[in-house]
């Protein structure tokens, strides 16, 4: 990934990406190469809970992807609210067919939310399913329910690899942590 650019990215952002920058480059980071190894050169991302579209520059400069974003407010690709069959139905008329290559989750935070969007988009996913804030337990304006839906999922899914990309595990490799928020990540079996 081209560090310049994402650095170039970040101060674009003026601190309204709504992500800990650690974190957020890591994921980035991992995705870019995942995507890389397996020659996808142009991954179709989906995006639930866009903060204003402010992560679009990111996926499209940084992973070349085909961005789709899904909110209930300000300027998405789709609006409204993702757990709809409106939404559904516009989401696959506007991939034509296109498996979801990496979907990013960090919509509405409720635990009900949080399984839908998994439930529904989750199985039309072919590589990355990623979650934002499984560890963010110090916010009142996040609910604690993303992380029990992401501690379940990973005692209960048996057939993917779960990773975390958290600041406690960056500061071992020598990154700079700032805020604890986390991002919890399904890779797929490559038989799914």
């Amino acid at each position: 990934m081209n560090l310049q650019k994402f650095n170039e990215l970040m101060k674009n952002a003026n601190g309204y990406l709504g992500q800990s920058t650690p974190e957020w480059r890591i994921f980035l980071e991992f995705a870019d190469a995942y995507f890389k190894a397996r020659k996808i050169l142009n991954p179709v991302v989906v995006e639930i809970g866009t903060l204003n579209n402010a992560q679009k520059p990111f996926w499209n400069a940084l992973l070349n992807a085909d961005h789709i974003g899904i909110d209930i407010s300000g300027h998405p690709d789709i609006l409204g609210r993702s757990q709809s069959l409106t939404v559904f139905n516009r989401l696959k008329e506007w991939l034509r067919g296109r498996p979801i290559d990496l979907l990013f989750i960090d919509g509405d935070h409720r635990y009900a939310s949080v399984k839908s969007d998994y439930e529904i988009y989750g199985s039309m996913t072919k590589h990355i399913i990623a979650f934002h804030d499984i560890n963010h337990p110090f916010s009142p304006q996040i609910p604690e329910e993303t992380m029990r839906f992401w501690k379940e999922i990973i005692i209960t899914d048996k057939h993917n690899i779960h990773l975390t990309i958290q600041n406690y595990n960056l500061k071992k490799i020598g990154i700079t942590a700032g805020r604890q928020m986390g991002i919890g990540l399904i890779i797929k079996g490559e038989n799914n």
